[in-house]
């Protein structure tokens, strides 16, 4: 049976590694600062962040915008095409 109006949540995780040695994470995190493979200014871990940036880049690319448009134009038209012919089937049927 089909759902009307369902909107899934949004799927998210919360990793905590089992091991965590602090003092090799600080001298991890100094040494790409200072190779400058990573700023000083980046941010903590936010769960789900990758998930919403690629969700984001899906939503904002101008291919995926054409191929909604198409979908929502095919929904349109096999509605109606749905509505012709029961208007034939009903014609008929009275006929």
């Amino acid at each position: 049976m089909a759902r009307f109006f369902y909107t899934p949540k949004p799927r998210q995780f919360d990793y905590r590694p089992r091991y965590y040695d602090p003092e090799e994470e600080a001298r991890r995190q100094r040494r790409e600062e200072l190779l400058g493979e990573r700023s000083a200014a980046d941010g903590e871990y936010v769960p789900g962040e990758l998930l919403r940036r690629r969700r984001m880049q899906r939503m904002m690319g101008a291919e995926t915008g054409r191929r909604n448009g198409r979908k929502k134009r095919g929904g349109i038209l096999f509605l109606l095409v749905l509505l012709g012919l029961l208007a034939v089937a009903v014609v008929w049927v009275i006929g």
